[in-house]
């Protein structure tokens, strides 16, 4: 079967371009990790419910279907995790110069690290199989190593908010000068007013949302 489909990417008339192929080889190498870890997932289980049956307290972990799940959600989870969250970081930022309600972007992070969270992966790739919450809780605590708890992280992203509030009455223009560029501010603000000495405003709200990303990008290499 693998065979045949790197013959349909070699003699495919639709991937006409070297683009494309990439995009193709891309593509095919994701669902390669994602059936490893699929396979890994279901040895993890077998042993799993192997060890409730005889009442195992300890029960051992094969390095390579831990090494094959990890591998898949960082590779892809936790990478997408971070470009959606740069893309939010960059709206945020542009949109902090037209509206205060712009930290809602901190909190949408937020909301993402917990929609691509070890918890929700586990979850959703334990699906087929007829587990309970605690079970694929305690799955999860044998392949990755801890995360932080939901009620932490919200507990800081509320604490990066409030600085981001603060910023917002005591902003001021830092680089931007606006009295010697108004024909700019004056096309930035044709569907709403652009307010330059939001630019500190902006700022923080950028490194709010970097300090998310740290916190995720640690827990992705911690031991």
């Amino acid at each position: 079967m693998q065979n045949n489909y790197n013959q349909y990417l070699n003699q495919s008339p639709y991937l006409n371009n070297n683009a494309d192929y990439k995009q193709a080889e891309k593509e095919q190498k994701k669902q390669q990790y994602k059936l490893q870890a699929e396979q890994a997932l279901d040895n993890i289980t077998h042993e799993f419910l192997s060890a409730q049956h005889n009442r195992l307290d300890k029960w051992s972990l094969n390095t390579g279907d831990k090494a094959s799940v990890v591998r898949y959600y960082k590779r892809y989870w936790d990478n997408e995790f971070v470009s959606v969250s740069i893309l939010v970081m960059i709206a945020t930022a542009i949109l902090s110069f037209y509206t205060p309600f712009a930290t809602i972007g901190i909190f949408i992070v937020f909301l993402l690290r917990e929609a691509y969270s070890q918890r929700i992966f586990s979850t959703y790739m334990l699906n087929d199989h007829e587990l309970s919450r605690q079970q694929i809780t305690e799955i999860k605590d044998k392949i990755f190593y801890k995360q932080l708890k939901t009620a932490t992280t919200l507990i800081f992203t509320l604490f990066l908010i409030s600085i981001s509030i603060v910023s917002y009455f005591y902003s001021s223009t830092i680089f931007i000068e606006p009295e010697k560029y108004p024909k700019l501010i004056e096309i930035l603000s044709k569907l709403s007013p652009f307010h330059p000495e939001n630019e500190l405003f902006s700022y923080t709200n950028i490194m709010t949302i970097f300090a998310l990303l740290l916190l995720k990008i640690y827990e992705k290499w911690s031991r």
